[in-house]
């Protein structure tokens, strides 16, 4: 059962060089629908300035959309006001990319995570510490840090922080933003656990946006592909990683150490992104593809399930698996 659901999701910035120049759009988010059900991991991936942090902040709806829908537990994210908007934030929490940026550097650790049980009533003041103390320990810290600040802490336990703080209000729900982006690799791993240990025991679904595909693998039951704001490819992650089907997600896979396909070389793509204020005509992808022919430059293929050759359950947008 679906938890959260995107349908045709789009955010357009508007683009002017001059007072006298032409109007144009930059498509950041262009028409992405995916699931997200009850106690799974969603992930997307793709490379920097494809649209994966717009997607995340739309559907915390921390910006308003252009067009296309959000829907948490049947209700349209962009209707809700009062105590339903209320409600909402509190199932649906975040962890940012950056912890120090996101923690505020005059609060003790206690004022952090005590500030959402005040505001959400989630405990009686009386009860505050006890619950703070639960909370530091659900993610491997101990009570003696709770009047400490922000920058007497390394980047791993400041997350763990943010993490604690998400988990304050018992959220259905949590988006995080490349939450092991800006930490070392060996804490990353511990950090990592703690978010598997939440999902295994806690049921939380989680939304996870990240480029390093080596976590995607580890932590997601399905994935979509991002380029250019939409979603080329989704797929559950086993299937992704082993066989994928588009060739942006081949190139991704390629590039990524140790878990090419077997005797996969490296790919080196040719080109630079194109711009989203200047999307080519046809597939997106098309000037860089390695395998592009005819249709590709004035086509937009859909993304479809290629059921002829036997891929139920995954969509492709790609010519060579749905001819036009």
């Amino acid at each position: 059962m679906a938890i959260i659901d995107v349908a045709g999701l789009q955010k357009f910035f508007p683009v002017t060089s001059g007072a006298l120049a032409k109007h144009r759009w930059l498509k950041a988010v262009d028409g992405l629908s995916f699931s997200l059900r009850e106690g799974s991991v969603f992930s997307l991936v793709g490379e920097s300035g494809c649209g994966k942090s717009t997607v995340a902040r739309l559907v915390l709806r921390l910006m308003e959309k252009t067009d296309g829908s959000v829907r948490f537990k049947g209700s349209d994210v962009f209707g809700l006001k009062g105590d339903a908007l209320t409600a909402f934030r509190k199932s649906v929490q975040i962890i940012f990319q950056d912890p120090f940026a996101s923690l505020n550097p005059r609060m003790t650790v206690f004022d952090t995570l005590s500030e959402p049980l005040k505001i959400h009533r989630i405990v009686p003041r009386s009860g505050f510490r006890d619950k703070v103390e639960s909370l530091l320990k659900s993610v491997g810290l101990q009570s003696d840090v709770m009047n400490r600040y922000p920058h007497e802490f390394s980047g791993g336990q400041r997350q763990r922080i943010c993490i604690a703080r998400a988990l304050a209000v018992s959220p259905e729900v949590i988006v995080a933003d490349e939450p092991l982006s800006a930490l070392d690799v060996s804490i990353q791993a511990q950090v990592l656990n703690i978010l598997q240990e939440l999902k295994r025991e806690s049921n939380i679904s989680f939304l996870f946006i990240s480029h390093d595909l080596r976590v995607v693998r580890y932590f997601s039951d399905e994935v979509g592909v991002m380029y250019l704001g939409k979603i080329v490819e989704y797929s559950g992650a086993d299937e992704l990683f082993t066989e994928p089907l588009h060739p942006y997600t081949v190139v991704l896979l390629s590039s990524a150490p140790k878990i090419r396909p077997d005797g996969q070389q490296r790919i080196v793509l040719k080109g630079d992104v194109p711009s989203p204020a200047d999307v080519p005509p046809g597939c997106p992808f098309h000037p860089r593809c390695p395998k592009r022919f005819a249709p590709c430059d004035k086509i937009v293929p859909k993304l479809e399930t290629p059921v002829e050759h036997g891929f139920r359950g995954r969509l492709v947008s790609c010519h060579l698996w749905n001819p036009y």
